[in-house]
């Protein structure tokens, strides 16, 4: 069971616009298999090539090494069966007629049904939970409902190959996992080979095993999961700046998508901004700053904290110490350093525990020094100090002179070029 797929030197234009230019890409019998890409991409223009919906102006497909041509077109329906984004439900058959239709590639010119193949809908039908719905009429089923029915006639089928041409792009979250479970569960328990257009590449992570990310027609890269999406692929096939990380409950990689562009660095006119710490709570005040144009500093961090992982996608100055250890003399002298090449130090709502603590000693020397300093959320310190220490030397920088936001977003007007950092001491 499963289909080797090959395709070479695919080219497909429309009204002269490329795009499919010299595409090129196998898929082992076997394999569960994502095709991303920005829109415009070819992935869907890739997978009509394939289940012979277009044909192509150049290039070769091969099934198992035969050429695609060559086959008649219920040979191919037993080979390859189709889900597409989108189903026209304008004749009024129930369920069970639309599934019974995966037969037909199976059946002679004027061969009815026989009892094989009404087995075959109903254990189609029971599989993707459309079975209740067997006597209803197509066009009286939900978006979702009518997908599953067009994933049972696929189904149905019996083939040896599934298309998947975005089919969950207008389905909720519940139905888009349910979809994708099953893909994965007929390649894992039928060694079905599946090929999937899928538009959401972190929904793509949790149920694929190979992918094939495109642009401009082309395959930019194709493998695992590690080596497709990366941060510098998906800057250049969706041209927007992202990072990637781990999910911390199943360790799926996953991609985060930074709010606008990349300032450019040889034109930022904002303030240079050193900000202390790291953890998923300083996340929303980096981000904020670096939307705002701000020459960024980050530290001291991990190399496994997620302000890390900021400040080496955006080429930022970190400091960096080995995970539970504390700073030794060349990681202090080096933060120092950055806080005083800043404009202003700002201390986001982080946790605070005995392996920080010696921050304070180098913030309380620049904040001496007249650097302006500004600790956000104090009130809320006392719920995330996990030292008992950590209140009572915030309190001795604002009796020096720190200043206490409420919230991130009141460093907006602190860091806008037409304020001062001294500006908005509360």
């Amino acid at each position: 069971m499963g289909l080797n797929i090959e395709v070479h030197g695919l080219k497909l234009a429309y009204d002269a616009q490329p795009v499919l230019q010299d595409t090129n890409f196998n898929v082992d019998r076997g394999d569960l298999v994502a095709l991303l890409g920005a829109n415009g991409a070819g992935k869907s223009t890739l997978l009509r090539c394939i289940s012979r919906i277009l044909k192509p102006s150049a290039g070769h497909i091969l099934l198992d090494g035969r050429e695609l041509k060559l086959f008649d077109s219920k040979e191919a329906a037993r080979k390859m069966a189709v889900v597409p984004q989108e189903t026209a439900a304008d004749f009024d058959f129930t369920v069970e007629d639309i599934v019974m239709m995966g037969r037909f590639p199976y059946l002679s010119r004027f061969q009815k049904e026989d009892q094989s193949d009404r087995d075959i809908v109903r254990r189609s039908m029971e599989m993707t939970g459309v079975a209740h719905l067997a006597e209803r009429s197509i066009t009286a089923l939900s978006g979702g409902e009518k997908q599953r029915v067009i994933m049972a006639r696929a189904v149905c089928q019996q083939p040896e190959a599934l298309l998947l041409d975005e089919p969950t792009a207008n389905l909720d979250i519940g139905y888009q996992s349910m979809f994708l479970e099953l893909a994965a569960r007929l390649n894992r328990e039928q060694k079905v080979t599946v090929v999937a257009a899928i538009h959401d590449i972190n929904l793509a992570v949790h149920h694929f095993n190979r992918f094939v990310l495109l642009a401009g027609g082309r395959v930019m890269a194709a493998g695992r999961a590690e080596e497709v999406i990366t941060p510098e692929n998906i800057r250049k096939s969706y041209g927007v700046p992202a990072s990637t990380y781990r999910h911390p409950l199943n360790g799926a990689l996953q991609v985060s998508v930074a709010r606008g562009r990349v300032p450019d660095e040889n034109n930022i006119q904002g303030k240079a901004v050193h900000v202390i710490g790291g953890g998923e709570e300083s996340l929303p005040v980096l981000e904020l700053l670096n939307q705002q144009g701000c020459k960024l500093s980050v530290g001291p961090v991990s190399t496994q904290d997620s302000g890390c992982r900021f400040a080496h996608f955006h080429s930022l100055p970190v400091v960096i110490v080995p995970p539970f250890t504390s700073m030794n003399g060349a990681h202090r002298e080096e933060h120092l350093q950055l806080m005083r090449g800043s404009d202003l130090v700002v201390v986001p709502p982080i946790p605070f525990g005995e392996g920080n603590l010696p921050i304070f000693e180098e913030v309380e020397a620049v904040l001496e020094e007249g650097k302006p300093v500004y600790i956000i959320d104090l009130a809320g310190v006392e719920k995330r100090d996990y030292s008992g220490k950590a209140l009572q030397l915030l309190d001795n920088l604002v009796q020096k002179g720190a200043v206490v936001l409420e919230r991130s977003g009141d460093l907006t007007a602190v860091v806008r070029p037409d304020g001062g950092a001294g500006d908005e001491r509360l």
